[in-house]
């Protein structure tokens, strides 16, 4: 996920950022305001993990926020959607999802 749209919400994701990190407190939080560099410096502060490896593991987590929010606001290059055609076989799609009833 762009962090622009993490920092630009970060009131949403950063009771998730607190859930990955509990060690994070609310002053932390608080502090971070969504930027990208605090939240590594945060976490390497409370961890002591190596700046690649923290680097890393914010790369995993915003890309899996992708697929927290909901496939109907996340970036098609990044999400595949499972359709069924007509004779019941499925195949994945990067299009906007197919709401069923």
């Amino acid at each position: 996920m762009d962090w622009n749209r993490i920092e630009g919400s970060w009131n949403l994701f950063k009771g998730r950022v607190q859930k990955k990190w509990r060690r994070l407190t609310d002053q932390d939080l608080e502090a971070i305001a969504g930027r990208r560099d605090r939240l590594e410096g945060k976490i390497q502060e409370r961890y002591g993990f190596a700046e690649e490896h923290i680097r890393k593991a914010v790369d995993d987590w915003s890309r899996w926020q992708t697929f927290q929010i909901g496939p109907e606001r996340a970036p098609l290059a990044l999400v595949r959607h499972v359709r069924k055609n007509k004779s019941g076989i499925v195949r994945l799609t990067s299009r906007a999802p197919m709401i069923s009833a």
